[in-house]
């Protein structure tokens, strides 16, 4: 399999499966009653373990850095702020995960803007492919949420 499908697979299908059965845990885990923060606690248990499994696992594949560990501390208090937030829409409205993983899977529109106002890799951006995409997005979106 050619690299770059290698990596669509591994770092892209793979993950979105994985996210995928991830919102249908944490609705049962809201079904169960558990709150947002044990849920966190919990899951965040399961990201620490899987983490120190990889850090002997890949020893040496990446160096450590102190400015890339300030910005994974933040990206996971980011994550762990919407994953709580999700809990708690899930526990407290009842809300379907039907219906909320179409609005949480917009969150790519955010990425690609982000990448491109902050990251500077807009410059090979095809403009209006991004805007078609986008709307289509949204409208997909829009059909989902109302079905």
């Amino acid at each position: 399999m050619p690299t770059p499908y290698l990596a669509l697979l591994v770092g892209g299908v793979l993950p979105a499966c994985l996210w995928a059965i991830t919102a249908l845990l944490q609705k049962l885990s809201a079904q169960h009653h558990l709150g947002p923060g044990p849920f966190l606690a919990a899951f965040g248990t399961m990201v620490l373990a899987i983490g120190l499994v990889l850090s002997v696992a890949q020893r040496g594949i990446g160096e450590f850095s102190w400015t890339g560990l300030h910005y994974a501390l933040a990206s996971g208090l980011a994550y762990a702020i919407a994953t709580g937030l999700i809990s708690y829409a899930l526990l407290s409205f009842g809300i379907p995960i039907s219906k909320l993983a179409p609005v949480l899977g917009c969150n790519v529109l955010v990425t690609v803007l982000l990448g491109i106002l902050l990251l500077g890799e807009g410059a090979d951006l095809d403009a209006w492919k991004a805007i078609g995409g986008t709307v289509v997005v949204m409208l997909g979106l829009a059909l989902v949420t109302s079905a």
